[in-house]
C-alpha cells in the first residue's frame, strides 16, 4: 500500500517526515496541476492527504464525504476502500488539539483568511462557542473594520502570508488588538513567523501550526491504517522535528564560534555555515580587505543579506560574525528557525588575528562594552568557551533537550 500528500507546491512539506514517524508505510509527495487531479485520484495510490489548493476541488471526485468534511466543505484525507473513494477532514482534530495546547479560554476570535483552512478553524471555534469573524485579503483593505473587533482575545492567521520563502511578512498590527491572549499562525515554516514575533515581543502566547500539522497527520494515519493511534505521539514527533532547527552561534570576534560550529556540524550532521566565509565568497576578498576598501557599512549590508538568506533554511549550524548583533534587524531572520547560543570567552583569550576591529586589548574592551547587552538580548543561552569540546557538548545537551521557541 502506498500513501502520500497531494498539493501544488510541496518541496518544504514536513508531511513525509511526520508519516514516516507514525507508521511503516510508503509516503511520498505528489505535486499535481489541477488538470491532473482526476487521473491521480483514480490511480493505484491507496490513500492520501490533500493540501492547498485542492481541499475543496477534490470533493467532486469522491463517493463518500464524512459528516465533518461535509459540514466544513473541505477534505484533507482520502482513502480507498471496497472500490469507493472516501473523504475526511482531519484538520479539525489538528486545530482543536493546537487550540487546547494553549491552555486558555477564548470568547472572541479573528481569523485572517477565508480559504479551506479557515473554514475548518471556524467550525472548531463555533463548536467551542467562540464567536469569530473572518477577514479576507480579497477585501481591500481587509482590515478596514478592525476597530469593530478590537475586543478579540484570539487571532489566527490562516493565510500563507509569512510562509517560506516569503518570510518576514505580516498582515496586521497587533497593537490594534489590546485584549489578545494568544496568536496562532497555521504556518509552520518558518517556526516563528513575523506575526508570531509580534506576539512574542508583546509577551502574548503564540503557537505555530506544527501541532496542527502533526495532529491531522496522526488522525489521517489512523484512517489509513483503520486503527486507533496514541495521541501522545504528537508531542514526541514535534520534539523530533524541532531537532531540525538551526543552531546559531554569536559572540565576540575570536571567541571560537567557527571552531565550535565546525565540530557541532560533525557531531550533529547539520550543515555548517560561516557567515563571514559566505561574505568573503560574495565579495571575492577577505573580511579585512572589505573593511579597508569598502568600509564597515558595506560589510554590514553584505552580512544582513547573508543572514536573511541562510536564516530561512533549517538543519544548519550558523556561525556569525562578532558584530551581527549591532543591527537589531538581524535578530528575527536568525531566530525564526533557530536556537541562539552566545559563546562567552575571556577577553584576554580572544583570537585577534585577521580581525579588523580587534587590533588591541583596549579596542576589544570597547567592542565588548558596546555589544555585551546585545549578545544577551539575541541569545537563548550563554555557553562558556573554556574548551571547544566542552562548549560543543554543552550546546548539544541543551539543544536536544529544549523545545522552547
Amino acid at each position: 500500500m502506498k500513501f502520500g500528500l497531494l498539493g501544488k507546491d510541496l518541496p518544504h512539506s514536513f508531511s513525509k517526515t511526520i508519516h514516516e514517524q507514525i507508521a511503516d508505510y510508503a509516503y511520498d509527495l505528489y505535486e499535481k496541476n489541477i488538470e491532473d487531479l482526476e487521473d491521480f485520484i483514480k490511480s493505484d495510490i491507496s490513500g492520501f492527504n490533500v493540501t492547498i489548493p485542492y481541499k475543496e476541488e477534490v470533493i467532486k471526485y469522491l463517493d463518500y464525504l464524512s459528516p465533518r468534511a461535509k459540514r466544513i466543505g473541505a477534505v484533507n484525507t482520502i482513502i480507498k476502500r471496497d472500490g469507493k473513494i472516501l473523504g475526511y477532514n482531519t484538520d479539525y482534530f489538528g486545530f482543536d488539539y493546537l487550540l487546547q495546547s494553549l491552555g486558555e479560554n477564548f470568547t472572541r476570535a479573528i481569523i485572517l483568511g477565508d480559504g479551506a483552512t479557515s473554514k475548518t478553524i471556524g467550525i472548531v471555534l463555533a463548536d467551542k462557542k467562540i464567536s469569530y469573524v473572518k477577514l479576507s485579503r480579497k477585501k481591500s483593505p481587509y482590515y478596514a473594520d478592525l476597530d469593530k473587533f478590537n475586543d478579540a482575545d484570539l487571532l489566527i492567521n490562516a493565510t500563507p502570508v509569512g510562509m517560506y520563502p516569503n518570510n518576514g511578512k505580516s498582515l496586521i498590527d497587533l497593537d490594534k488588538l489590546p485584549k489578545l491572549k494568544a496568536v496562532v499562525d497555521v504556518i509552520y515554516n518558518p517556526y516563528i513567523t513575523e506575526i508570531l514575533f509580534e506576539a512574542r515581543d508583546r509577551k502574548i502566547k503564540y503557537a505555530n501550526g506544527l501541532k496542527m500539522l502533526i495532529g491531522q497527520a496522526l488522525e489521517a494515519s489512523s484512517i489509513f491504517q483503520n486503527k486507533d493511534l496514541d495521541y501522545k505521539m504528537i508531542e514526541e514527533i514535534e520534539a523530533n522535528i524541532l531537532k531540525n532547527r538551526n543552531i546559531v552561534l554569536i559572540g565576540m570576534p575570536g571567541s571560537g564560534k567557527s571552531s565550535i560550529g565546525s565540530k557541532l556540524s560533525e557531531k550533529t550532521g547539520k550543515n555548517f555555515v560561516d557567515t563571514d566565509a559566505e561574505i568573503e565568497k560574495i565579495a571575492n576578498m577577505p573580511i579585512s580587505e572589505i573593511f579597508e576598501k569598502c568600509g564597515e557599512e558595506k560589510f554590514r549590508d553584505l552580512e544582513k543579506s547573508i543572514i536573511n538568506k541562510v536564516g530561512k533554511e533549517t538543519n544548519q549550524i550558523i556561525a556569525t560574525g562578532g558584530g551581527v548583533v549591532k543591527d537589531p534587524a538581524n535578530f528575527r531572520p536568525l531566530k525564526q528557525n533557530s536556537l541562539i547560543y552566545f559563546i562567552k570567552r575571556n577577553l584576554s583569550d580572544l583570537d585577534r588575528e585577521g580581525r579588523p576591529l580587534s587590533t588591541n586589548y583596549r579596542a576589544i574592551e570597547g567592542i565588548w562594552q558596546e555589544r555585551k547587552d546585545f549578545y544577551q538580548l539575541f541569545s537563548d543561552k550563554k555557553i562558556p568557551n573554556i574548551s571547544i569540546d566542552q562548549s560543543v557538548e554543552l550546546i548539544i545537551g541543551d539543544f536536544y533537550e529544549n523545545t522552547f521557541n
